[in-house]
């Protein structure tokens, strides 16, 4: 009785008139998953439209509820997802190179950045730049963030994986958090890549590959950076390079890159050009 309500409902609705080819191009258009996922619930017509889009945006508090719904969209080829951000305060950025697994990350945390014309742009000007016990303080706290931001990567990256292992047909896949600090997104060649790596091993394998821990941490404290380029000042910066075994190298690699790999596009010069500079400072202070 039910599945013949459902049919007569399929059958009177406006939508049963289109062809699936006009009705596939209008819920093509629709990329986030939430409304996707009330589309498909309507009627088995529109189900079976829905799962052949071949794009889609997650915004939401947890991926882990969503990723069962995901994983039935087998013609997918871009992926975009959103989770909620560190929430603590403070000013930074991160990046991390990876292919299979997570080979090194870099986390850049300045208290205050100003324009050329001193105005300051994020952060606070007035802090207690001298106060030696804040600066200490800071640190500490910056590190833990590190640590935090060492984590989500992990998990982020654990994520890429399994999304490239259950879509065959994915082009491109990006995962941010709502306050554009960091990044991890596959497309291309790398992507190709990981697509053999991760449908040549085992999920025991797979799970063996992640690394929990660096293998080599660097960091430093910089006073004042001065940003030749876009004439900005960076003060009480805090910057944090971790490397993974047999990846070590991470300068050579940022230098050669074009945006660092930093999300947000507006400031991906910025920091790209913060980031060099202090691999610059340290290059010279080991040679």
């Amino acid at each position: 009785m039910l599945k013949s309500r459902k049919e007569d409902a399929d059958a009177s609705s406006p939508f049963s008139r289109l062809p699936d080819e006009i009705f596939h191009e209008i819920i093509n258009k629709i990329i986030d998953l939430k409304s996707l996922c009330f589309c498909y619930l309507v009627s088995r017509r529109f189900s079976s439209i829905v799962l052949q889009v071949d794009a889609i945006a997650f915004t939401g508090e947890s991926f882990a509820s969503a990723i069962n719904f995901f994983i039935m969209f087998k013609g997918l080829k871009y992926v975009c997802i959103e989770l909620p951000s560190i929430d603590n305060g403070f000013l930074f950025k991160w990046t991390v190179k990876f292919g299979s697994s997570i080979e090194s990350l870099i986390c850049l945390l300045p208290d205050s950045v100003c324009d050329k014309d001193g105005v300051y742009l994020y952060g606070n000007g007035d802090e207690e730049e001298d106060d030696i016990g804040l600066i200490h303080e800071f640190c500490g706290l910056k590190h833990q963030i590190s640590s935090m931001c060492l984590e989500e990567a992990i998990l982020w990256h654990m994520m890429l994986l399994y999304l490239v292992k259950y879509l065959p047909m994915l082009e491109e896949v990006s995962i941010t958090d709502s306050g554009k600090r960091g990044r991890l997104s596959l497309s291309g060649k790398k992507l190709i890549e990981v697509k053999e790596w991760v449908h040549s091993t085992s999920a025991s394998e797979i799970e063996r590959n992640r690394i929990e821990d660096p293998d080599i941490v660097r960091y430093c404290y910089i006073p004042v950076l001065k940003l030749p380029v876009s004439g900005y000042v960076m003060k009480g910066v805090t910057f944090f390079v971790m490397e993974m075994k047999d990846h070590q190298g991470e300068y050579d690699s940022f230098m050669n890159s074009e945006d660092g790999g930093f999300e947000d596009k507006d400031e991906a010069a910025l920091y790209t050009e913060a980031v060099k500079e202090i691999f610059e400072k340290m290059r010279r202070l080991h040679t």
